[in-house]
């Protein structure tokens, strides 16, 4: 009988004139929808999906007398047929592609479809897929450029479609720099990344300097000092190149940008470093507000310092109307007009200058040929931004936001909340000094909300951002968020949010995993639970988590990340000559049991206390030291040892201890109240110094007994 089909069954009761049965599947009343409904005619429904076994058994039982039944077997089957649009493709770095699949079939089998990606580069660098098929390529070219998008029907796992996404890079990168820098001298050099419209390949570029006749700091040195948009989705990083005060031989060096997300698309520049006499002057532009200050520095090159000239707009020292020069700190103001300070405060006139930007130029004295400027704009008054400028949140939420202040050197703000429902405290959320603003846990209303950031210069000076609370369900967390592939236990999920409906009085908001809904749990308005079966996480990949409100409306749709458990254990060796080692991806995910713990705890699957187990009175002192193993002069030895925890320990768990492999576990047994009896096997060989008890459930959860037994 095909997924969802129905059939008709009748039952003949003889020797009665109670004619009327009961009917069930498998042993449960009227059946369920893993196994599939009978109604009380007898119409049975197949289930959607694959019932294991494929095989139910139908069951007729007299009302007149419960102990006669009859049954039948009927076997559920599959002709499901799966198809994926677009059977090739070719994705952009993190340009996402929508994908298709349908699920054909003459029966009525359920159409929901789980999606995977693989590739050599999993699982971090072949990109994501969501439960509606929206694959996002990775930001950093993976090698090979290629992965494999799978679609697996929930129905029948047994039947999976696969198609080949190759990843393709095809962003430029282009360097922009100076011929050449005179030695001593600073210069700016920009590099800019244009993605391909649409994508969003990774924006980290690495800066390097290289000559023929230079090493290290003999060849300069790079700071990078912004990456902004420089228009459209281009992304530009500027960088300060300080040149050596001695020009190597040869005098060429080379700047190398090396973008992380293609490192074949670097992109380099030759700027000739020019021996001789030359001057700088930082920064090299300014904005301020006025009456403010900026302190400048000049630094002369390839010569000693004779002395400077300091000028505005050609006029020594400046004036009242364009700004002034002063000696650095002095106030009122010291004005300079020449000397061998290298540093001098310009100080904004009270009005904006006519023309407005200013240049302050710094001469040599020595050699009038030789000077530097920078320009100053002047402002009215300091101005306040805030960024994000407005944003959308959900209830608890939480955003950061940073200001810059224009105009003035003090950066610093306080901040504030404001709006005409925030007079209540905690109504609109909160924000601490640092501008992390959390969301209250209901809108308020009217609905509209402004983050302050108010000048510590002026104080008469602020900027906002608006603030929009969320109200339908949304989900922020699940607990698990993420567990190992093939759990054989199924577990209970927890999701926190904001705009559940609860279970009582009910009707409550149902959780929709991987497209089906499930028995939900909702304790408030901010968290719902369901049962994972151990068949939602058999494979690795994502499971869809939305939560539906009893009015039809839903909220996000979050992934339940199912990672492939790694094969083998990797061994990071540290010593007290290398105390860390760099560049070690560790990726591990949460205990699926997280769902049920009892408040306080993170983990159910842990060891709270272990000793020694008397194998002549059967009895266990418990206690929180190691235990001492003593090796045998030769041959081996038996130890037996008891660990207890609060969710309880069972034969059904893998115990292994930490090591070449030197001590085995030869037994394990029930003791109870939790407690599990460990019998451990050491040789004469066994290495000496402290072991890790390693406790793996069947749902692939793993807890350690850090330094649990120590080898005598």
């Amino acid at each position: 009988m095909l997924l969802g089909n129905q059939a008709t069954f009748s039952a003949a009761v003889t020797n009665t004139t109670n004619t009327s049965v009961m009917w069930s599947v498998n042993g449960v009343a009227g059946g369920n929808a893993a196994v599939g409904l009978i109604s009380s005619a007898g119409v049975y429904t197949a289930p959607a999906d694959l019932p294991s076994p494929a095989a139910v058994q139908i069951s007729a039982t007299s009302q007149a007398d419960t102990t006669k039944s009859g049954s039948a077997t009927e076997t559920v089957v599959s002709d499901i047929t799966l198809s994926l649009a677009p059977n090739q493709a070719s994705v952009e770095l993190g340009a996402t592609q929508l994908f298709q699949a349908a699920v054909t079939s003459s029966g009525h089998p359920d159409t929901t479809v789980r999606w995977s990606v693989s590739g050599a580069a999993c699982a971090s660098g072949c990109g994501s897929v969501s439960a509606s098929g929206s694959y996002v390529a990775p930001q950093i070219l993976p090698s090979p450029a290629s992965v494999t998008l799978t679609t697996q029907s929930v129905a029948d796992p047994s039947k999976q479609i696969s198609v080949a996404v190759a990843i393709t890079s095809t962003f430029s990168l282009q360097l922009a720099a100076p011929s050449g820098v005179p030695a001593g001298a600073t210069a700016t050099v920009v590099a800019t990344l244009t993605p391909v419209p649409g994508s969003n390949p990774s924006n980290v570029l690495a800066w390097s300097l290289s000559g023929q006749g230079c090493s290290g700091s003999s060849c300069g040195t790079l700071t990078v000092i912004t990456t902004q948009s420089a228009g459209g989705t281009a992304i530009s990083d500027s960088a300060t190149y300080t040149a050596p005060v001695a020009a190597p031989n040869p005098n060429a060096v080379t700047v190398t940008v090396t973008p992380q997300a293609d490192p074949t698309k670097k992109a380099q520049a030759t700027l000739a470093i020019q021996p001789g006499v030359s001057i700088s002057l930082s920064p090299f532009t300014a904005t301020l507000a006025i009456n403010h200050r900026v302190t400048l520095t000049a630094q002369i090159n390839g010569s000693t310092n004779s002395g400077v000239n300091w000028s505005v707009n050609g006029v020594a020292g400046g004036s009242a109307s364009l700004g002034q020069v002063c000696v650095v700190g002095s106030n009122p103001c010291q004005t300079m007009t020449s000397g061998t300070a290298l540093q001098a405060d310009y100080i904004a006139p009270g009005a904006v200058p006519s023309p407005d930007p200013v240049t302050v130029t710094v001469r040599s004295t020595a050699d009038a040929t030789k000077s530097a400027s920078t320009q100053v704009t002047v402002i009215n008054h300091v101005l306040v931004s805030v960024l994000p400028g407005s944003v959308t949140l959900a209830p608890l939420a939480v955003q950061g936001f940073t200001a810059s202040v224009l105009g003035a050197s003090n950066q610093n703000v306080v901040w504030q909340i404001q709006g005409t429902a925030c007079s209540t405290a905690g109504a609109c959320g909160m924000i601490n000094a640092l501008g992390t603003y959390t969301a209250p846990s209901i809108p308020p209303t009217p609905d509209a909300i402004q983050v302050v950031a108010i000048s510590s210069d002026d104080t008469s000076q602020s900027g906002a951002a608006s603030v929009t609370i969320f109200t339908g369900a949304n989900i922020l967390t699940l607990h698990p968020s993420s567990v190992y592939a093939g759990a054989a236990q199924g577990f209970t999920l927890q999701v926190d949010g904001s705009g559940f409906v609860a279970s009582s009085p009910g009707p409550g908001s149902t959780l929709v995993i991987a497209g089906t809904a499930r028995t939900t749990t909702c304790t408030s308005t901010l968290e719902c639970t369901a049962p994972v079966t151990a068949t939602d996480v058999a494979i690795a990949g994502s499971v869809s988590i939305q939560i539906q409100n009893p009015s039809g409306t839903a909220s996000n749709v979050v992934s339940l990340v199912v990672a492939a458990p790694n094969i083998s254990d990797a061994i990071i060796a540290l010593s007290s000559s290398a105390p860390s080692v760099a560049v070690e991806n560790i990726v591990v995910v949460d205990p699926t049991t997280a769902g049920v713990s009892v408040p306080g705890n993170d983990v159910d699957i842990d060891v709270a206390a272990l000793g020694t187990f008397s194998t002549v009175n059967n009895s266990c002192a418990l206690g929180g030291n190691p235990i001492p193993l003593v090796r045998p002069a030769s041959g081996t030895a038996t130890a037996d040892i008891c660990l207890f925890s609060e969710s309880g320990l069972d034969t059904s768990m893998t115990y292994t201890v930490s090591g070449p492999g030197d001590i085995t576990v030869i037994s394990k047994q029930p003791a109870g109240l939790g407690i599990i009896h460990l019998t451990l096997q050491l040789p004469a060989s066994a290495a000496p110094g402290a072991r890790t008890l390693f406790i793996q459930n069947t749902n692939l959860d793993k807890t350690a007994a850090s330094g649990a037994l120590e080898v005598d």
